[in-house]
């Protein structure tokens, strides 16, 4: 049964924030929604859903743009780097041990996070979720198989990884079709360039995959992802120049109007990873070139919100530098911001995205005070609010003396509401890497602190959190647990001081946090930071009792939570258990749906999310349906 309009905003969107797709779903904080697609209303989106889904032009989750400016969407797109990075972590002496009183002339204990080996991926999991997907026909149940096995991206004994992907492209069920085109990316093994090939050109192979007189251009908008994810995968510079050769030509051609598919083949080039030195040089300079033609082409008005994914993906490839390369790239994004001629609040936005991302600090590289002053101009002077936003962003990410007084300026003089979030948001980004090397910023962090204690304003209070926890200042600990027990009825507040706390690396809140968990068994958004935060703390015992609450549960949206907070710790004492949640047929769909899901996470071949490289940095207000609808696009997944 689809959503109506008449169920009212509220209640759309917190339907929709857990609802499984594609094997997962990004999950917003409460009350806040999803970004509007390009150009309106989606078409040819994936009809016929297993569980409550919108229908286009209800106020759920993809229309209400405002959320779009609200800082919380950003970090929800952008968090991963800083959380969840699975190492092997030290243990620090334990108060009143020998190693306490001796300091460091004694090696430390490490953590043992207990990651699973490869017998548990090959002898457990893949097969488990092969067979599933053999005899299963529930779409959700089927996405997150898929999703799990590319994650996992392992032959097992008679599995054949590409073979078991491939047999569902021809499915009768467009999402399933999509979604199993994508897995063959995610999982980045080279024997699936031919069929990502094939689909992408809709040629006479792609046609037989599909099962169809032609390939949609939605499902070759996957397969160019699925390329990208590839070339990204890949350290052969000619398998790379041969995935460019497939993806620029169709890019290039003005006759191809799809917007889906211009930004699935922007983007994919934007992920290749490519060195700026030896065999992969000649390609980077190519692609850069190619990309800054195609987006200084005038293709209309109405395309520019296309286009305008193309800075991103070039600030991608070149990375942040100070070569010849780097200084003409800041150049050509700097002089769109300041233009007489306005372009387009997209591109814009992208251009003051881009150039954070490439940007140097002026006191490691004099020639890029500049640059900085652009923005700066930008976030003073800027008529889009977005772009400003951005632009305070992008000299967070930059760092610097010069550019963290100015955001200590902004910070200060910005409105509650809408500005001082963005503002604390940004100071935390200059404060991260001091914080990392432990030399956390004080001021800044004192600062943020004396604020956080005396705000009122919850989405202000979650920014200050969020700010405080990236300086990594471990001082401001106790006052940050003394909040969360205050706040923990306000769900958001308290998923962000939870969120805080691991930031600043505090092992000893895990009792606290733990028992908050378990008191918030109706509080999806909590129960995922949380999950989060014990996670990132190196907690043993949270994924025994996360496993615990999920057989515990029937409401879809704890499970979508808990099934993530699970995966992303990635236990392997958590697969035996989920292996018999798997097999029960008493449980729901939906529940084994996220039960494979949980499963792929935990074998995830990667440290992060295979689609970080999309979500960070992304220019999410000029999105389209594929891309990113809160719903059924490539960022949208767990």
């Amino acid at each position: 049964m689809l959503i109506r309009a008449s169920l009212g905003t509220l209640v759309a969107t917190l339907l929709l924030a857990t609802l499984p797709a594609h094997g997962g779903q990004y999950q917003p904080p409460p009350g806040s929604v999803g970004v509007p697609p390009v150009g309106g209303p989606p078409t040819g989106a994936p009809s016929g859903p297993s569980v409550p889904r919108p229908s286009v032009g209800t106020t759920g989750y993809r229309i209400i743009r405002s959320r779009a400016s609200q800082w919380t969407t950003w970090w929800e797109f952008n968090k991963w780097p800083f959380l969840l990075r699975r190492e092997v972590q030290e243990e620090p002496p334990i108060s009143g041990s020998d190693d306490f009183y001796l300091g460091g002339g004694r090696k430390r204990v490490q953590i043992d996070m207990l990651e699973p080996n490869d017998k548990d991926l090959t002898e457990k999991i893949v097969p488990a979720l092969a067979a599933l997907l053999e005899k299963e026909r529930n779409r959700d149940i089927v996405t997150a198989c898929l999703v799990g096995l590319g994650r996992i991206g392992k032959n097992a004994s008679g599995v054949d990884l590409e073979e078991a992907l491939r047999k569902h492209i021809d499915r009768d069920d467009q999402e399933i079709r999509e979604t199993a085109v994508l897995s063959l990316g995610i999982a980045g093994r080279k024997e699936a360039l031919p069929s990502l090939a094939a689909l992408l050109r809709d040629d006479k192979v792609g046609r037989k995959l599909v099962d169809r007189s032609e390939v949609k251009e939605r499902t070759r908008a996957f397969a160019a992802y699925g390329l990208g994810l590839l070339a990204a995968r890949s350290k052969n510079a000619k398998f790379k120049q041969e995935i460019y050769d497939e993806l620029w030509p169709l890019l290039a051609d003005r006759k191809q109007r799809d917007r889906d598919l211009g930004v699935a083949l922007v983007s994919a080039i934007g992920i290749f990873e490519l060195e700026p030195s030896g065999a992969q040089k000649r390609l980077l300079w190519q692609a850069v070139e190619d990309l800054f033609r195609y987006f200084e082409e005038d293709r209309g008005r109405g395309y520019e919100a296309v286009q305008a994914h193309a800075p991103i993906a070039i600030a991608r490839l070149v990375g942040r530098g100070s070569t010849d390369l780097h200084q003409r790239v800041k150049s050509r994004f700097a002089a769109v911001i300041t233009a007489k001629k306005r372009r387009s609040n997209p591109i814009l936005r992208s251009c003051a995205i881009a150039l954070g991302m490439v940007t140097v600090a002026p006191e490691k590289h004099i020639d890029d005070a500049r640059f900085c002053r652009v923005l700066q101009q930008s976030w003073e002077k800027g008529s889009d609010q977005n772009q400003r936003f951005f632009s305070l962003v992008s000299l967070g990410r930059i760092g610097g003396a010069s550019n963290r007084e100015f955001l200590v300026r902004a910070y200060v003089s910005g409105s509650k509401g809408t500005e001082r979030p963005w503002g604390a948001i940004a100071l935390g980004l200059q404060a991260f890497q001091r914080g990392t090397e432990g030399k956390p910023d004080e001021v800044v962090a004192r600062m943020l602190l004396e604020d956080l204690e005396d705000v009122s304003d919850n989405s202000l209070r979650g920014a200050l959190a969020i700010g405080l926890g990236m300086t990594g200042y471990a001082k401001a600990a106790p006052a940050v647990e003394r909040l969360l027990v205050d706040n923990e009825s306000e769900q958001q507040s308290a998923g962000y001081l939870a969120l805080c706390l691991a930031l600043l690396g505090d092992r000893g809140v895990n009792p606290k946090l733990a028992q908050v968990m378990a008191r918030s068994a109706r509080r999806p958004f909590l129960v995922r930071q949380l999950a989060i935060a014990l996670g990132q703390l190196g907690d043993r015992n949270a994924s025994m009792q996360i496993i615990d609450m999920m057989q515990q549960s029937d409401s879809a949206a704890v499970l979508s939570a808990l099934a993530m907070g699970v995966g992303r710790i990635g236990d392997r004492r958590s697969i035996d258990p989920l292996l018999e949640m798997l097999a029960d047929r008493g449980l729901t769909k939906i529940a084994r749906s996220f039960v494979a899901a949980a499963l792929g996470l935990i074998g995830d071949q990667e440290a992060l999310p295979f689609n970080n490289r999309l979500t960070v940095d992304s220019n999410y207000t000029s999105a389209v349906d594929t891309l990113t609808n809160g719903i059924t696009g490539v960022l949208d997944i767990l």
